[in-house]
């Protein structure tokens, strides 16, 4: 008897799909692979014979992006990738839903919660107050702001 994966790796080399498969895994897991602020400006576009081609939504992220070249690489050769490349371009709306979609999936930790509510305790405004809540929950959350303890 043989394990299925090992049968599966064999029919994709054949029918010649495996960077395909391999594009679409890295894609499946992006957002565990990266965080903010490169999550929200990159995206894999294209990959053959390990080379993969990076989607980048603007020229100042896209200069950015070559100074961290390597550390990218990196953290993408478990699915096969030996090179980089960037190149200008826009995303589709619903890349970017995702991308919120997950910023909004996290869990404020408790700390983090206390923090907020001891921050805007204060705030005599109530409709003031749930928008200062919501923005610095969004901001933690975001991994771009963090709290000291």
């Amino acid at each position: 008897m043989r394990r299925v994966d090992t049968l599966l790796k064999h029919v994709i080399k054949d029918l010649g799909i495996e960077d395909d498969v391999r594009l679409s895994e890295m894609k499946r897991l992006w957002n565990t692979v990266f965080r903010e602020p490169l999550l929200s400006h990159m995206i894999p576009s294209l990959l053959t014979r390990g080379e993969l081609l990076l989607t980048v939504d603007s020229p100042v992220w896209l200069q950015e992006l070559n100074f961290c070249k390597q550390e990218i690489l990196k953290k993408l050769t478990p699915f096969g990738v030996s090179a980089i490349r960037f190149r200008l371009g826009s995303f589709p709306a619903r890349r970017r839903k995702e991308v919120f979609r997950v910023l909004k999936s996290k869990k404020l930790t408790e700390t983090e919660q206390t923090f907020i509510t001891e921050t805007t305790a204060e705030i005599g405004d109530n409709d003031l107050k749930k928008t200062m809540t919501t923005v610095l929950g969004k901001a933690i959350a975001s991994g771009k702001t963090k709290i000291r303890d």
